[in-house]
Order: C-alpha cells, then structure tokens, then sequence
C-alpha cells in the first residue's frame, strides 16, 4: 500500500475494480481467468489490474507467460486505516 488515501480510494471507487477484488480474494488468478468472469476485454483488466497494483493492494506471481494476482488483504487493512485517519475531523485550538 502506498500510503496515498486518495490513490486508495481512487482505486477502489470503480465496480470493475471492486468486483476485481471480491474475484481475488481469498484465491489467484490471471488475467484470462478475470477477462472471463468480468466480460471485459484483456487491456480493460490490465489497466484495472494495474491501478490496483498502484494502490499496493494485489499481490503477483508470474509462472511462465503468465501473471497470476491475489488481493493483499494486509494492504487493504492498511489503505481502510489510511483513509479512516485522513477522513478524521481536525480538532481547532480554543475549541470543544
């Protein structure tokens, strides 16, 4: 996770993106896999896929010509603290 709240929340603000990661959680899988479960063309996953890895929320393994992806719960823990800290109320000085 890269620290960034609104990198976060940016990646997580899209349904391909969100349903992306109910797909990968728990369980890996490649881009075909995905491409066949979204029924969404191969570079519309990739550029899901690769938003998703900015924010640091999946996790990849490559095995020969393919890369397979699993979301990184840890990370979503750490982006869910990120946000909730930056979503916070400032207190003011003098008042209550």
């Amino acid at each position: 996770m890269s620290g960034d709240p609104v990198r976060f929340a940016r990646a997580l603000a899209d349904n391909h993106r969100q349903q992306i990661l109910r797909l990968l959680w728990g369980r890996e899988l490649c881009v075909r896999d995905l491409v066949q479960a979204l029924g969404l063309s191969q570079p519309a996953v990739s550029h899901h896929l690769r938003v998703l890895q900015q924010a640091g929320l999946l996790r990849a393994r490559e095995a020969g010509r393919q890369t397979f992806y699993t979301l990184d719960p840890e990370a979503l823990e750490r982006g869910l603290r990120a946000l909730r800290l930056a979503l916070r109320p400032v207190r003011r000085k003098g008042r209550r």
